[in-house]
């Protein structure tokens, strides 16, 4: 008798009889997705982290650039041109020996990230602020550089363009992670 048969049983109509199976529970589970689908999403996950690495790293140096922007202008406004133009020369002495190092040690992405959130939260790019701090010359000097390491100092940046920088700074100033970005960057499935 095979092994069916005696989960095997008959339900009489009037005078047929019609053979009635019980088959054990099945589960269905959804079919997994394609191994390119699953490799696409893992590499689209760890350039949004690495994004959100730079983004990390970057965005205190941008928030500083802007306080001292401020600062500066307030000095600009409040100090005779002599007296600004001494100032000016030891802060750059001090800015340069401070974060120059930092500067060194940046990938060009990281720089690319920090012109455009220098732009973001000082409404100027970084072109126009060496110009106007410094001069014509050291702005197109500075520029040659950025250009000659692939970037550009005359970066601007767009919100709606950068949305997932977006939801990275508003997780850095909330404190929470921005919750559609998991949503369309689902961690991989191992």
């Amino acid at each position: 008798m095979p092994l069916w048969a005696s989960a095997q049983r008959r339900l009489l109509l009037g005078p047929d009889s019609i053979p009635i199976y019980v088959m054990e529970p099945v589960e269905i589970i959804a079919q997994a997705p394609p191994a390119e689908r699953i490799a696409e999403t893992r590499k689209q996950w760890r350039a949004f982290q690495r994004l959100r690495q730079n983004v990390y790293l970057v965005y205190p140096l941008a928030k500083e650039a802007a306080r001292i922007v401020r600062e500066v202008d307030n000095e600009r406004a409040r100090l005779s041109r002599r007296d600004f133009k001494k100032y000016a020369r030891r802060l750059r002495r001090e800015l340069f020996d401070r974060y120059e190092p930092i500067f060194r040690e940046m990938t060009v992405t990281q720089g690319l990230l920090l012109i455009k959130l220098i732009h973001r939260e000082t409404g100027i790019d970084a072109y126009s602020l060496i110009q106007d701090y410094t001069g014509l010359l050291q702005a197109t000097f500075w520029q040659l550089t950025a250009r000659l390491y692939g970037s550009n100092l005359k970066l601007t940046y767009d919100p709606a363009q950068e949305p997932l920088i977006e939801a990275i700074i508003e997780e850095i100033e909330t404190g929470r992670s921005a919750d559609w970005v998991l949503q369309v960057y689902e961690p991989p499935i191992e």
